[in-house]
């Protein structure tokens, strides 16, 4: 007996430095991510599967914002993706939660949850797992822009960009409401819940190290109108190929520009089980 627990601890120890690598891997070189909402539709569509070229903007320490080799900064015009800045490094309040594992294990990111918690991601009590979120967005303005919206009309240094990615697809137009500080709230996420910043926002200009980010989808986006100009830390990578595309069942009364499906295990596993619903015309498309 004592020899099988033996056998089987070692067989556990060998496979360490595989899954070190594949965590090393993913975390510098190149991630798979899926699409789990329409903000960048139709460039992107909800169910698609991105393979993310970690070494675009340069190469980062393991597990950090940190980058220690500076390749270069997004261009206008980029499909870039990021962590979501407004989501704390860890579950809310931290009171309410244990971590089960070191912090220098960050892809290890499990948590007890001690009470529950529906207002943070749903959570309840029990076992629960956290990260802050990617997001897939359109770099618009770099710093030094000065970048304004108009009745949903984009401008850069007062130019209207006609981008044809760009939709719109609902008619009302919220007006303008412009409070004072404008750029310090701006700048503090003071806009995160105010939809009246969607159809008419600005002018701000976007700080050094950062860059402004916009959902192709611009009525159904939430970015950087909303929670401020993107710190450059916190890019994570280009997107390179879809690998993948499912394409999940819009519910009734909705259209592929205002649903969203959520990105777990059970989303894979749908897609695995329903062949059918693949678009194979959206495999191997290049992102631009």
């Amino acid at each position: 007996m004592e020899h099988r627990r033996s056998n089987d601890a070692w067989k556990v120890i060998s496979w360490l430095p595989v899954i070190f690598a594949v965590l090393l891997i993913r975390s510098t070189l190149i991630e798979a991510m899926m699409v789990p909402t329409p903000s960048m539709a139709t460039t992107v569509k909800v169910g698609d599967f991105l393979l993310v070229n970690k070494l675009a903007y340069g190469v980062k320490a393991p597990f950090t914002t940190h980058r220690l080799v500076p390749v270069g900064n997004p261009r206008r015009g980029d499909i870039v993706v990021f962590r979501c800045p407004a989501d704390p490094d860890r579950p809310q309040p931290a009171a309410n939660y244990v971590r089960l594992f070191p912090k220098w294990l960050p892809l290890l990111p499990a948590y007890w949850c001690i009470h529950d918690n529906p207002g943070f991601f749903g959570h309840r009590r029990g076992l629960v797992f956290y990260t802050p979120r990617n997001f897939v967005k359109r770099c618009v303005a770099v710093a030094g822009d000065t970048v304004e919206v108009r009745a949903k009309q984009l401008l850069v240094n007062g130019v209207p960009v006609n981008d044809p990615h760009a939709a719109s697809v609902r008619p009302e137009t919220i007006p303008a409401r412009r409070p004072d500080n404008y750029q310090q709230r701006w700048e503090q996420a003071g806009f995160s819940s105010d939809i009246n910043v969607r159809d008419n926002f600005g002018p701000v200009i976007v700080p050094v190290g950062c860059l402004m980010a916009m959902g192709d989808n611009r009525d159904n986006s939430w970015d950087s109108r909303f929670w401020g100009p993107l710190d450059l830390k916190y890019l994570r990578g280009k997107p390179l190929v879809m690998y993948m595309s499912y394409d999940f069942p819009v519910p009734e009364g909705s259209t592929e520009y205002d649903y969203e499906v959520q990105p777990n295990a059970g989303s894979i596993i749908q897609a695995l089980l329903h062949p059918y619903r693949v678009r194979l015309n959206r495999i191997g498309h290049l992102l631009t």
